[in-house]
């Protein structure tokens, strides 16, 4: 019987890129290794630093999808929307020589707005925070042709819910330890776990948990286009949105400069 046979978790794996060269060194390498696709959600402003790395990633099977970290996409202008998203997709594109197909903007915020742009920009995939829990959960609009890929959201003691990811645990008071619970109790049958490159890809205590986690083998990692297949299509007005973010200003327990730095050799 094969491993993916006895798996119980079907995951898709997502990196933030952070402005961190060493930290997404660190989990590109990693992911390579362990053969696990992966998206690289990333800003222009660090390809127009790192053009040369972008390019390799992409060259290496890493899907690179586009991030926008300014004000959340909630209820912006299509104008302004429009703005962003095809000024990102430009600088990737010019970069990859492939399509942008990915999209995110802060928070994994979006409206119909967003729709729309995706449509016109031919943007196949929108993430989106999740809104059922630990499961991640793939969506279609009959009016629209983007998908909507609802991440994996989990609770924190006191300040809300986030994605299944080091930085929206971090910001919100939570430790490795903690981290680790909440990984080695999912029950879901499909999970995205998101890896930030300033803390998971630079901080031992965080790394250590992501490898204890993909040593253990419960996830059959897909890529993509096979993750996103079957979406579950509605009409828009009743795909649910989650808009709630409790920890706008980070209130970390452990701040990051306290946090034990990754023993690196040179990558």
């Amino acid at each position: 019987m094969s491993k993916d046979e006895v798996t119980q978790i079907e995951g898709m794996f997502l990196i933030i890129e952070r402005r961190n060269v060493k930290g997404l060194k660190h989990w590109a390498n990693e992911l390579e290794r362990r053969r696990i696709p992966a998206i690289i959600k990333i800003y222009a402003d660090m390809i127009d630093k790192n053009r040369s790395l972008v390019k390799n990633l992409s060259d290496r099977g890493f899907e690179i999808g586009g991030g926008y970290d300014g004000e959340p996409f909630w209820n912006k202008s299509y104008q302004h929307q429009y703005e962003e998203m095809s000024r990102i997709k430009d600088v990737i594109q010019a970069c990859t020589d492939k399509p942008m197909r990915i999209f995110g903007s802060r928070y994994f915020a979006y409206d119909e707005t967003t729709l729309k742009v995706a449509d016109k920009l031919g943007v196949e995939y929108l993430l989106a925070r999740g809104t059922a829990g630990a499961r991640a959960v793939i969506y279609k609009a009959e009016e629209y042709n983007a998908r909507i890929i609802s991440v994996s959201n989990v609770p924190s003691k006191e300040m809300g819910t986030g994605s299944l990811c080091d930085e929206s645990l971090w910001s919100r008071g939570e430790t490795p330890d903690d981290f680790r619970k909440i990984l080695f109790s999912l029950k879901e049958d499909r999970i995205i776990l998101v890896a930030q490159t300033h803390l998971s890809g630079v901080k031992l205590h965080w790394w250590n948990v992501y490898q204890d986690f993909l040593n253990a083998n419960v996830v059959a990692w897909r890529p993509l286009d096979k993750f996103a297949s079957n979406p579950i299509v509605l009409p828009n007005a009743q795909i649910p949105v989650n808009t709630e973010v409790k920890y706008v200003t980070p209130k970390p327990k452990i701040p990051l400069e306290q946090e034990p730095e990754y023993p690196f050799e040179e990558l």
